[in-house]
């Protein structure tokens, strides 16, 4: 295993040019989807019956419409929009759940605390001036980041 990788803590990598996810896991108790699309899809096969597949990249179901107290029709239209991760969710028995983000001074007081513990560790590639905004772009489209990429804000002098 590349020492990077390992260094962050992965117990096993996949090259995902050779192999499919899907093809190389099974029987996790759930999944969280950052890209949607097919992936998402794959995600519900490697779930055990009762898991869940948490998705930032989804579509947002029924079930979300109706927490947030959206009028009928549009729960209806995503119940419609949504049919084929319904079927997974059947087949596979497992949970789907769209989880939307929004901003929360709460939980990144609560991110802040971890940090600061040192329970989790951002992994930042490089930073950059915002005078280097597109040397940023640039080293961001280039796919060659091994972590964030920040762009910091400084006052002028």
């Amino acid at each position: 295993m590349p020492p990077l990788l390992s260094s962050w803590g992965a117990d096993e990598v996949i090259d995902y040019h050779k192999v499919r996810f899907d093809e190389a896991l099974s029987d996790y108790d759930d999944v969280f989807d950052t890209l949607g699309g097919k992936q998402l899809e794959r995600a519900f096969s490697i779930v055990k019956p009762g898991g869940k597949v948490v998705s930032l990249s989804g579509l947002p179901n029924e079930a979300f419409a109706k927490s947030y107290g959206l009028p009928k029709w549009k729960q209806w239209l995503f119940k419609l929009v949504t049919t084929k991760l319904s079927r997974l969710e059947k087949k596979n028995g497992v949970a789907y759940h769209f989880l939307f983000m929004k901003p929360s001074g709460s939980q990144l007081a609560i991110l802040t605390k971890l940090i600061e513990q040192e329970k989790i560790r951002p992994i930042t590639d490089r930073i950059f001036e915002f005078d280097d905004i597109q040397a940023a772009f640039n080293y961001s489209q280039s796919h060659r980041a091994r972590g964030k990429i920040v762009v910091q804000m400084i006052a002028d002098k």
